[in-house]
C-alpha cells in the first residue's frame, strides 16, 4: 500500500489574509518506482503512466482525508496530472471548494484545452503553475483565473516584463512563489502581485525582539507548570489568580464546557478541575496569544505543531506527550509574539528536557520537535534522516500531523469566538 504525505503551504493576499493554502503530496515507497502505476492506468485506460502514481495519491488522499480536514473553510490549492484535465479521472471535490492547478507539463493541446473548457464551465478556478512565458501553454491562460510564478525559476531582471506581458495577455491573479525574503515580498507587492507564497510569510526572517510583559510572564509560567508531570492544582490557581484576565478567561472557559445549567462555577479551582490538564493546555494556548492578537493562521499553526509534537511523542516513547505539546507551542511564540527564544528559555522555570528541546534541539523531544519543524516545511531531505535519530515511520509522522490540523482547526472554530 502506498503511503500518503501531505504538506500544506497558506496563500496570502495583499493584506496578509490567507485565502488558502497550496496541498503538497508526496508519495512514499512501491509508488516513486513507479509499480503501484499499473493499477491505476488499468483501472483508467489513457492514463499517462508516469502521472499515474501521482494520480493515485490524490485519490487516496481525498478519499482518506477528506478536503475539509486539511483547509478547514479555506479553499485548497491542487496540483492536478493531466488526466483529471482531460477527463480520464474525475476531480474528487466540488468546484468551490478548490484551485486546480495546472502543471508545467500539461501544455495546451486540443485535448487539455477542451478539457479546461469543461472544468471551467462547470465552476473550477484553473491556475496555470510555474508560468515562465512558454508559447505551448500561453493558449491556456484565457481559461485561468490564476498565473503563479516562482520567483526562483525567472531571472530578476525578467520579471517586470513578465509581469507586464501576462497584465496585456490575460485578466488573471498573479501569485508570487518562493517569497523567502523581505526584498521578495515589497518587490512583488510593488510590481502587482495579488497573493503570496513562501518561507518568509510563515517564518518572518526579520522578528523585532521584545521584553516579556509581567502578564504575559505569568501566562507563560502557567503553559511551563503545565508541562510538568508532577504539577500541582494549587500552584496552577496560585499563577491564575495573579492575573485577572487569565482569571476571568479560565473561568468562562470552564462555563463554556459546564454540562447544563445546573453545574456551577464557583472557584477557579472548580474551573481548573472540570477542564482538566489536556482542555487546558489547549485553552491556556489560546489566552495567552489571543490577548496578543496574532494573526490566526499563525495561531492555527500553532496549535497544530503543539498537538503534532504530543501526538507523535506518544506513538515513539521516551519523552511525555505533555511536555511535547508544550514544547510544540513555545516554539512558536517567536513567529506569534515576536519573542526571541532565549528570551522564552531564560525567563521560564522549564525543566532541563524542555531547555535542550528549545533552545539546541536536543533530547527526545527536541529530536519530537524537530520531525514535526521539517513535516511543517514540507522538507523531505529532512524528514528522511529523521530514522537516524528518531524511530518514526514517515508515514506515521504525516498521519500524526494531519490529525493535529484537524484537531486544530476544530479547538480554533469553537474555542476563538468564546475567548
Amino acid at each position: 500500500m502506498t503511503a500518503v504525505h501531505v504538506g500544506r503551504q497558506p496563500v496570502y493576499d495583499r493584506s496578509l489574509q490567507v485565502v488558502g493554502y497550496e496541498l503538497l503530496f508526496r508519495p512514499e515507497g512501491p509508488a516513486d518506482t513507479g509499480a503501484e502505476s499499473a493499477p491505476v492506468a488499468a483501472a483508467y485506460p489513457g492514463t499517462d503512466p508516469g502521472d499515474a502514481a501521482t494520480t493515485r495519491v490524490i485519490v487516496s488522499t481525498f478519499t482518506e482525508f477528506g478536503l475539509e480536514r486539511l483547509v478547514g473553510r479555506r479553499r485548497a490549492f491542487v496540483n492536478v496530472t493531466r488526466a483529471f484535465v482531460v477527463g480520464t479521472l474525475p476531480v474528487p471535490f466540488a468546484p468551490e471548494s478548490a484551485v486546480l492547478e495546472l502543471q508545467p507539463g500539461i501544455h495546451g493541446d486540443d485535448e487539455v484545452l477542451d478539457g479546461v473548457k469543461r472544468l471551467a464551465d462547470r465552476g473550477y478556478a484553473l491556475a496555470l503553475d510555474d508560468w515562465r512565458g512558454e508559447p505551448e501553454r500561453a493558449a491556456l491562460l484565457p481559461y485561468c483565473r490564476f498565473v503563479k510564478v516562482g520567483l526562483g525559476a525567472v531571472p530578476a531582471e525578467d520579471l517586470p516584463r513578465l509581469v507586464r506581458e501576462l497584465r496585456a495577455e490575460a485578466d488573471v491573479q498573479l501569485i508570487a512563489e518562493g517569497v523567502e525574503r523581505l526584498s521578495d515580498m515589497e518587490r512583488c507587492h510593488e510590481l502587482g502581485f495579488e497573493h503570496f507564497q513562501g518561507r518568509f510569510l510563515l517564518r518572518p526572517d526579520v522578528v523585532t525582539a521584545r521584553t516579556v510583559s509581567p502578564s504575559e510572564l505569568s501566562s507563560l509560567q502557567l503553559l511551563a507548570k503545565l508541562a510538568d508531570p508532577e504539577i500541582d492544582l494549587a500552584d496552577i490557581e496560585a499563577v491564575v489568580r495573579t492575573d485577572v484576565g487569565l482569571n476571568y478567561r479560565v473561568l468562562r472557559a470552564a462555563n463554556a464546557a459546564a454540562s447544563g445549567p445546573a453545574r456551577r462555577i464557583e472557584s477557579i479551582r472548580d474551573a481548573l478541575v472540570l477542564l482538566g490538564m489536556q482542555t487546558l493546555r489547549s485553552w491556556m494556548l489560546l489566552m495567552v496569544l489571543a490577548s496578543g492578537k496574532p494573526d490566526e493562521e499563525k495561531l492555527r499553526m500553532a496549535m497544530t505543531r503543539a498537538r503534532a509534537c504530543e501526538i507523535l511523542a506518544g506513538r515513539v516513547g521516551g519523552a511525555r506527550p505533555e511536555s511535547a505539546f508544550i514544547v510544540g507551542l513555545l516554539s512558536s511564540l517567536d513567529m506569534l509574539l515576536g519573542l526571541s527564544m532565549d528570551a522564552v528559555v531564560e525567563r521560564l522555570p522549564l525543566a532541563a528536557d524542555l531547555h535542550l528541546a528549545l533552545a539546541h534541539r536536543q533530547g527526545r523531544l527536541g529530536k519530537v520537535l524537530d520531525a514535526v519543524l521539517a513535516q511543517e516545511a514540507s522538507d523531505e531531505r529532512r524528514i528522511a534522516s529523521l530514522a537516524d535519530t528518531l524511530p518514526v515511520d514517515v508515514t506515521e509522522l504525516s498521519r500524526a500531523y494531519l490529525s493535529a490540523v484537524t484537531w486544530s482547526n476544530q479547538t480554533c472554530d469553537e474555542v476563538l469566538p468564546a475567548a
